[in-house]
Parts: structure tokens; sequence; C-alpha cells
């Protein structure tokens, strides 16, 4: 529009310099029509001409959308802190895993009750989702887990290798065949015919399967337990490489003094499936304090917590004589649960 009023402007110019007796309205006007006639008619050459340009991109667009798929619908949203009344939270191995708690067990943790008593949340509430990398390092520690029951079979002095074997094999048919199911079967499976000392042992033995020997001696060649960073490396490496045994945890300031040295597991994921007191003093406390003294030299102490499932490990501390852990009742979920407030009566002796 603007092009066009200024070659009007110059065009009524033209006009009147070229023709200074038609001065009158009429003499201007019959002018401007006469040279202004072809410029009109090319103006409505060029709308004409983008007309069909525009109705021919049309029809293109429309032959094309119709000719080609739909787009696949959204996938679904996964559930967030707002949705199914659950709190999500991704952990593991590269954050590949995710967790699902319910809300309705977080707001019964919030009154402390014994384990002794029948109590909804001793079987499993949370959901996971294990990622690749977690699903990896769980198929890994069961192989380690089951070399160290058929070697721990062959060197027994309690029964002969035969019947050993045999408990092995038999059970075998009914373990399920991979993931975190598997290893709590296999836990269970050390508990058959090994005192509680024994147990600790063959899953010392597979924990320490985990890192080459080399790797730990020269690690306790170059670091000193002394130092305090020492504590707080140990607790990043616990939250980033070992979350996958046992579900989410954060790193936390030690109570003693507020160094980042201490991790605390929201929920167990070991103890919630297992629902054992003894599996959780056997299977994991004491192994766990044992493999950071043997392979990092550093002391470490686990304190879970039955009223909620939750747990703190604290580096750098020394476990309590008596501790604590050793005075716990059974689950009412345990299938050898005796009841009647005593400690458990297969959680052994504190060494």
């Amino acid at each position: 529009l603007e092009r066009d009023e200024q070659n009007a402007r110059q065009l009524t110019t033209t006009i009147v310099e070229s023709h200074p007796g038609h001065t009158s309205p009429r003499g201007m006007t019959s002018a401007c029509l006469a040279r202004g006639a072809p410029l009109v008619a090319s103006a409505r050459r060029r709308v004409a001409a983008r007309g069909r340009e525009r109705r021919v991109a049309s029809a293109s667009a429309s032959a094309s959308a119709s000719s080609s798929p739909p787009p696949p619908p959204p996938p679904p949203p996964r559930p967030s802190d707002d949705d199914d009344g659950v709190d999500v939270v991704r952990y593991g191995l590269a954050s590949g895993s995710v967790a699902y708690f319910p809300r309705k067990t977080r707001d019964r943790a919030a009154s402390p009750s014994s384990p002794s008593s029948p109590r909804p949340d001793t079987d499993p509430t949370t959901r996971y989702e294990d990622g690749a990398l977690d699903e990896l390092a769980i198929a890994l520690f069961n192989r380690k887990l089951e070399s160290a029951l058929r070697d721990d079979a062959i060197e027994s002095t309690s029964a002969s290798s035969d019947d050993h074997a045999s408990v092995i094999s038999v059970k075998e048919t009914t373990l399920p065949k991979r993931g975190f199911d598997r290893l709590v079967a296999l836990a269970d499976l050390i508990s058959v015919g090994r005192s509680p000392s024994r147990q600790r042992a063959v899953v010392l033995t597979t924990l320490l399967g985990l890192i080459p020997p080399w790797v730990r001696a020269r690690f306790k060649e170059i670091i000193r337990p002394e130092w305090r960073w020492v504590d707080e490396m140990n607790a990043v490496i616990t939250v980033n490489a070992f979350a996958w045994l046992v579900g989410p945890c954060e790193i936390i300031p030690r109570e003693s003094d507020g160094v980042m040295s201490a991790v605390k597991l929201r929920k167990c994921r070991y103890l919630e499936q297992c629902g054992c007191t003894a599996s959780c003093v056997n299977f994991c406390k004491m192994p766990t304090q044992a493999f950071f003294r043997e392979a990092f030299g550093v002391d470490a102490h686990l304190a879970p917590d039955h009223s909620d499932g939750s747990c703190v490990m604290t580096f750098g501390a020394k476990p309590p004589s008596p501790d604590p852990a050793f005075e716990a009742p059974c689950y009412a979920s345990c299938a050898t649960a005796k009841m009647g407030g005593c400690a458990c009566h297969r959680l052994g002796e504190q060494e």
C-alpha cells in the first residue's frame, strides 16, 4: 500500500508538471485516469497471481495430510506426586530406576509401632521399576551369591556337601528366574542349615567379590581412614553405586559432628520384601559393616528402624555394643516369627 501510494504521488506530480494547462479538477482527473490505468492493471495481475499461489499451496497441504497416517497418540503421563497417591523417586545407577511410595504408608509410619505387632505394612507396598544398569547389577550380585552358596556347601563341615547340594538343587526349581525376587529367594537359602555367623560370611564373600582384590588393596594403600573426606566419599559411593540393593537413599549429616557422611534409606527395599528381622541383620547389616571394614578399612554402622522400614548408615562410626538391632523382635509377617516381645530367635550373637 505504501508503494502504491508513493507511485500515485509521483504520478500526480508528473501530470501536473507535464500538463500545466490542466489545472481544473476535471482535467486533472482525466489525466490521472489515463496515466494510472496501466498501474492499476498491473496491481490486479499481481493480486490474482498471489491468490492462485495460495490456493495451490492449500490444496497440496490438504492432500499431504490426508495421505499420511495420523500421528500416534501421546504416551500416558507417568504417575507424579499428585497422581494415584504415590511419591515417585528416581534412583540407582544413572538414575535409571523408579520407586513408587504410597503416601498412606508414609502417613502410617508417622506413628511408631512395634514390629512384633501385626501391621499392614509388613508386606511389600512400594513398587519398583529397575533400570537396565540396576538390572545388570542385580544379576551380577545374584551370580556371585549363587557361587558363594555352592562354595560354602563344599567347604561346610556341619553337613556333607551332598546334603547342601541337594538342598540347593531342590530349591533351584522353585526360585524366581531373575531380578530382585531371585535375590531375596537366594538370601532365604543362605539361612538353610547355616548358623548366623556362617550366613554373614557367605554374604561378605559375595560383597567382596564385587570389587577386585587389587582395587581393595590399592585403596587401603592410598587412602587413610582418619581423613574426614574419606567418610564423605564412601557416603557418595553408597548412594550412587549401591542404591539398586536397598532402594532410594540420600546423604544426611552425621549425628555426632554434622559431617555429610551418613546415608538414610527411605525404606529399605530388602527389608520390606524379606519381612524378617534376622535377615535384616545377618544378610544386610552385619555383612555390610564388615564389607566396608575389609574392603576399604573404614568403620560403618547400620541402624535399621523397624517402625517405618528406614535405615541410617553412618560412616566413621563404630557399631555400639550392645547393638539395639539385636534386641528387635520378629515381624508378624515372618513365617517363623515368635511373638511375645522378645528378641528375634534367629538373630545370633553380635560379633
